[in-house]
């Protein structure tokens, strides 16, 4: 009898010890995020434009220390391409990403796809106003 209370006292700390801890499960793994971008397409109201001329170098970059910079052509068909450069600050919570640019404000996207080598995202609100869904535009990148 007691080598039966000792083999379930042991067999219930084994249980006990080899099980994983949950706590973390609600943690944003932000790595997922982290990268360079490069903008392949925008599509607005189910038509997908497929990046072109300047646009195949625009890209957002998403730093390690919540920082980032956004680069986009100052024209799309100008030759040559000049571009312009917006430095921002970034949180992710969930699939929810806001980005803070000083003098212009506060931007909430919406993550639709992410993937290792594909993102998909959509400017939901802007300073404290919700986009429409009719203006809403899904910019998509790849890794």
């Amino acid at each position: 009898m007691k080598t039966l209370n000792l083999f379930s006292g042991i067999l219930i700390a084994i249980l006990l010890f080899s099980c994983s801890s949950d706590d973390d499960s609600n943690d944003t793994n932000q790595d997922d995020l982290i990268g360079v971008w490069n903008l392949i397409s925008v599509e607005n109201q189910g038509n997908d434009n497929i990046a072109i001329d300047c646009q195949t170098e625009q890209n957002i970059i998403y730093n390690s220390n919540n920082s980032g910079t956004e680069k986009a052509p100052e024209e799309i068909t100008q030759t040559p391409c000049e571009f312009f450069t917006v430095p921002f600050n970034w949180t992710r919570d969930g699939n929810e990403v806001t980005i803070t640019v000083d003098q212009e404000g506060t931007f909430v996207n919406e993550i639709l796809l992410l993937t290792e080598n594909s993102l998909e995202i959509v400017v939901t609100e802007m300073n404290g106003t919700a986009v429409p869904q009719n203006e809403q535009e899904i910019f998509k990148y790849e890794k």
